[in-house]
């Protein structure tokens, strides 16, 4: 009788024990994966801050820069002999015609949307597929013309289509003002030939007259010479 009490209480101690180990594992393999799973999202938040901080470094950065350069643009020995502030509607080009020789730098600066700048020096209608100097950025556009391009010189600013209006200056900075010699020579040459044109014109209309009048004489001399013989005859 002992014996049998031994062995049921033996039974259920061995029960106990795999029952015990068994929840344990089972208990340690949830615990591991709730540790992942929290592992994982704490990697997550860390990933999207890492990128929220690095795009607003960016768009400190983006904006510091656009601040010292309109500091540099409006530096006190910088000099401006156009500005023009207007406002331009999207896929729309606004036209500028500029004629003076020299150096000079076209700047335009979006205050609001998007706008970008095109330069020709062929065609007065400039476009976005028709043009020989552009500067299309969000930020500050600038082109640098140098006294040997020929003038005049048209400039468009377009009017991005992602906006429904865009806000913008322009301002055209003299450079230097100093003209190539031989390009002074090339513009007096072209002068002097204009000049020379129109001045053989009239002479050439009184050598015609002179012409026309000595032909008229010798007519009239051949008629009385003519009629003298007949005369005689």
């Amino acid at each position: 009788m002992n014996t049998c009490y031994y062995l049921i209480f033996l039974f259920l101690l061995t029960s106990f024990s795999f029952g015990y180990e068994k929840s344990s594992f089972y208990s340690a393999l949830f615990d591991d994966d709730t540790n992942i799973e929290s592992n994982t999202e704490e990697e997550g938040w860390q990933s999207n801050d890492d990128e929220i901080i690095e795009e607003l470094k960016s768009h400190r950065a983006s904006y510091q820069l656009e601040q010292d350069l309109l500091a540099n643009i409006y530096a006190p020995d910088r000099t401006y002999v156009s500005v023009h502030d207007n406002r331009i509607h999207p896929s729309n080009f606004s036209y500028f015609t500029f004629k003076n020789h020299g150096t000079y730098r076209f700047i335009l600066i979006t205050l609001h949307g998007d706008a970008d700048l095109y330069v020709s020096t062929r065609d007065k209608h400039v476009s976005y597929d028709n043009y020989e100097y552009s500067s299309c950025t969000c930020g500050i556009d600038e082109i640098l013309i140098d006294p040997y391009v020929k003038r005049p010189i048209y400039i468009g600013v377009y009017g991005y289509s992602q906006y429904q209006i865009s806000h913008y200056r322009l301002l055209i900075e003299l450079v230097d003002a100093t003209i190539p010699t031989d390009e002074i020579f090339n513009e007096k040459s072209t002068q002097e030939q204009q000049t020379s044109h129109l001045d053989q014109k009239p002479s050439q209309v009184v050598v015609e007259g002179e012409d026309n009048r000595s032909h008229l004489l010798w007519n009239i001399f051949v008629w009385l010479l003519n009629i003298l013989v007949e005369v005689l005859t």
